[in-house]
């Protein structure tokens, strides 16, 4: 509101200024620019207030009052994540094509491979001739140049994710055992993977406004994880068909990035 209050006060000091026979035309524009700014600032305000309430009527409300606003898409997505339909009748939705190999990943995930599997399963690549960088656990874009390395040379589906055939061959391979885990890694281990990120204060912000844009609700962009945040991370890992654990990981960092393009 500030900046419409800025642009409409200057707007008017160069009316003052202007010969009485130009100011009609000009105060037409000033009176355009002046409902453009309002309109956009009770367009946001009304989008905020509908991810402080964060219920499917408030957004509906949002799309009703704002059916072509400039929050709409997120509005929308925030609809699908709570189960609701979208009212009126919106324009024909853009078809966002799948997560590249996102059933890979969920196979992958499957296998609960714990960090120091996922550690030992680095050394042996490493040993193979598949550099993934630092053995650390964390799977970024190294390991998984390494790992579609490895499966193109080995003629199966070169998609960076591995199955647990690929485990165990991997293992007989370099000649060591990494067995995968029965069941998924302990919930103590997330917060040490996402610490382990290193995220700054400017990429934690970059999360929560990813998150924000995708329609969950951080209570704010401040670079703190806080309750809210941890919400609405763990509730775009339930749509996303991974664990709810609230914290990120390598890999779902890269993917909030995709999804929104940054």
């Amino acid at each position: 509101m500030q900046k419409f209050v800025t642009s409409l006060v200057f707007a008017t000091s160069l009316a003052v200024a202007m010969p009485a026979t130009a100011q009609t035309d000009f105060g037409d524009i000033v009176s355009g620019v002046a409902k453009s700014l309002l309109a956009q600032e009770m367009d946001q305000a009304a989008f905020r207030e509908a991810q402080q309430a964060n219920t499917a009527s408030a957004y509906r409300n949002y799309l009703t009052r704002f059916p072509n606003g400039s929050q709409r898409a997120a509005a929308e997505r925030a609809l699908a994540r709570l189960g609701a339909s979208v009212p009126g009748n919106p324009p024909v939705p853009v078809v966002t094509p799948p997560a590249p190999n996102a059933s890979a990943a969920s196979v992958e995930a499957s296998l609960g491979l714990t960090r120091t599997q996922r550690t030992t399963l680095q050394r042996q690549l490493s040993a193979l001739g598949y550099s993934v960088g630092v053995a650390d656990g964390l799977w970024g874009t190294n390991t998984r140049a390494a790992i579609r390395q490895w499966q193109s040379a080995n003629k199966v589906a070169a998609t960076g994710y591995v199955t647990a055939s690929q485990v165990r061959l991997i293992q007989q391979q370099a000649g060591t055992p990494t067995t995968p885990a029965p069941s998924t890694p302990g919930a103590s281990e997330d917060p040490v993977e996402e610490s382990l990120l290193a995220l700054t204060a400017a990429e934690r912000r970059e999360v929560q406004r990813m998150l924000t844009r995708l329609g969950y609700n951080t209570g704010g962009v401040d670079g703190a994880f806080g309750r809210n945040t941890r919400a609405a991370l763990a509730a775009w890992q339930r749509d996303e068909g991974a664990r709810a654990s609230g914290y990120l990981t390598a890999d779902q960092l890269r993917e909030l990035r995709r999804q929104t393009g940054a």
